[in-house]
């Protein structure tokens, strides 16, 4: 049987079974990150970039669909920069 793991989604407590993403963790929880390429059927790759999250401690802006849930995580999944970056994925795929 495995493990599971506690981390902090926008403030709210998460329980997810290892092995599981950050991604998978938040949705089963209700939590919303946007995404365009994941699905579940396959193998995530992260090239949309939708799915950032700022995690306390890692560098950089990871890919949520991408990046292992782990017991103690402090994941936040909305803020001025990330959203900003959002819109201009969105507008360069619009354009």
């Amino acid at each position: 049987m495995l493990a599971n793991v506690t981390l902090t989604v926008d403030g709210h407590r998460v329980q997810a079974r290892q092995g599981m993403t950050v991604l998978e963790a938040a949705r089963e929880a209700g939590i919303y990150i946007p995404t365009l390429c994941y699905d579940a059927a396959l193998a995530p790759y992260g090239a949309c970039r939708l799915c950032i999250v700022e995690i306390e401690r890692m560098r950089g802006l990871p890919t949520s669909c991408t990046t292992q849930a782990t017991d103690g995580m402090v994941v936040t999944t909305s803020n001025p920069l990330i959203d900003g970056i959002r819109r201009s994925i969105v507008e360069l795929l619009l354009s």
